[in-house]
């Protein structure tokens, strides 16, 4: 009785054994067919948005288009006079032009529009901390901390329009105020022109 348990055992651990070194049954393949994605359709047309004035702008700009992007410049800030990428983009292009007083009031209203959006941002922060939105602050937060690289690139653009109409001075604050908002760019003008 013993001999047989034992046997039967001994067959059942190599059927066992056996099934397992089987090579895998064949696999079923899914027959869903995927469906593509759609492909996002480029606007055709004319600018219509400030933005896409921006961007045409800034497209003919890289192409030294420069009154052309002129246009479409002014045109942003037609549509959006508180576009404050539209006057900073136009002020490039007036610094490039050498026309730095124009240079100089766009790199200014840039700085205070962003300004004045930072602020806003934060104290709509603060209220929402205050009222236990914490998602809705956090938002606030993070829309002022997106507009210093904005702030930083019209100071660090305004400081060097002030070289160019030899205020060494004011060139060299706005610098250092560009830098600390994490314009790197400006340090090496600051030990260029500051030191």
């Amino acid at each position: 009785m013993i001999r047989l348990v034992f046997i039967i055992a001994l067959c059942l651990a190599y059927y066992a054994s056996l099934s397992q070194s089987k090579p895998p049954a064949k696999k079923v393949t899914n027959t869903t067919v995927k469906t593509p994605k759609p492909k996002k359709k480029k606007k055709k047309g004319n600018p219509v948005t400030a933005f896409d004035f921006l961007k045409s702008g800034k497209g003919k700009k890289e192409i030294d288009e420069l009154d052309e992007a002129m246009e479409d410049f002014n045109r942003a800030i037609e549509i959006n006079p508180e576009y404050e990428l539209a006057y900073l983009a136009r002020g490039k292009t007036y610094f490039i032009l050498q026309e730095f007083d124009n240079a100089m009031i766009d790199f200014n209203k840039t700085i205070e529009i962003t300004k004045a959006k930072m602020e806003s941002a934060r104290k709509r922060g603060n209220v929402k901390t205050i009222l236990e939105d914490h998602k809705g602050a956090t938002k606030e937060y993070n829309r002022e901390s997106s507009l210093k690289p904005v702030l930083a690139e019209g100071l660090y653009n305004l400081g060097n329009v002030k070289f160019f109409l030899g205020d060494k001075e004011g060139c060299c604050a706005d610098l250092k105020k560009s830098g600390e908002l994490g314009y790197l760019k400006a340090y090496s003008y600051i030990k260029k022109y500051c030191q």
